[in-house]
């Protein structure tokens, strides 16, 4: 997921993008959660504790390639390195039987086995298993020694079979491997930029709008299919004869948003919400980590 664009705002032309269905494409450069573990250039990842350890320290070094961080391993790693990455993994399983009622069929016809004549609620007995894998995470800056990103991230699956039935859970191998792999894969979107495609749906509620307001705004909703930049043209040109109206500040937001221009974009996702669009709030959010992933890309491209 990540997101990169510029700003500067005349409403007229904010938007040439593609849209499908009443959504905006957008395409942008999101900040990592964890921005300061983020601006590492260089990361060791270190020994991490446990019989699935090494497992997890690949899975995240398979996570983070391709990201702007140097992977460095050995001892010019932990000399060299920026930030090391340490800690530790725990993994279980736990398996007991218990029992249950269920329907089974107890008699079939004798001319068509497919068939069941008769059935009766019975006592079957079954399995239930946990499998759990927690892993607890740090990474240090090693400039100054702050800890700069600690996790701890848990996994949990619960299944159940029982007699009689073909369905069985996966083997408890392949669980632990996949939730390692996934626990792996999770470091990179919290310490790494993401730039990504994304669409978010306009919002359409008319509400509060003069008859023939209302059919303008609709009519510019659909044309988001084939024309986006005359859509948001049109919205600018609607808004002032429906001041503050949730749907076109957050339409408009949008529109700002997809032509990277961020701080626009927060300041009308927040006019949409304190007017009641919920969608302004996450806008908002969205916005300022599209300003901030905009802010951090800067510091890395300085670095080159």
């Amino acid at each position: 997921m990540n997101k990169r664009i510029l700003g500067g705002i005349a409403v007229a032309g904010l938007c040439a993008g593609i849209a499908h269905a009443e959504v905006l494409e957008i395409r942008g450069e999101l900040a990592a959660p964890n921005r300061e573990a983020s601006l590492l250039r260089s990361v060791a990842i270190e020994r991490i504790e446990g019989q699935d350890g090494e497992a997890l320290a690949r899975a995240i070094e398979q996570g983070l390639s391709g990201t702007h961080f140097d992977l460095m391993g050995g001892r010019a790693g932990r000399n060299n390195a920026e930030g090391a990455l340490t800690g530790g993994v725990a993994t279980g399983v736990d398996e007991s039987p218990y029992r249950r009622r269920e329907k089974r069929c107890v008699e079939k016809d004798s001319a068509n086995q497919k068939k069941c004549v008769r059935e009766e609620e019975v006592e079957v007995r079954c399995r239930r298993r946990i499998v759990s894998v927690k892993a607890d995470l740090r990474l240090v800056r090693n400039r100054d020694g702050r800890i700069v990103y600690s996790v701890t991230k848990p996994f949990t699956q619960e299944s159940s079979w029982c007699e009689g039935r073909e369905e069985r859970p996966a083997p408890v191998e392949e669980v632990i491997a996949d939730a390692i792999r996934n626990l792996g894969y999770s470091v990179r979107g919290d310490i790494a930029p993401t730039l990504s495609t994304y669409s978010i749906r306009v919002r359409e509620s008319d509400k509060g709008m003069a008859k023939d307001q209302a059919k303008r705004f609709k009519d510019l909703v659909k044309l988001t299919k084939r024309d986006v930049r005359g859509a948001c043209a049109g919205w600018a040109a609607l808004a002032p004869e429906v001041p503050n109206h949730p749907s076109i500040s957050f339409d408009l937001g949008l529109c700002a948003e997809q032509a990277g221009q961020y701080e626009k974009a927060l300041e009308l996702y927040h006019a949409a919400a304190r007017a009641g669009a919920s969608e302004g709030r996450e806008g908002a959010d969205r916005a300022i980590r599209l300003i901030a992933g905009r802010e951090d890309a800067a510091i890395r491209a300085r670095w080159r």
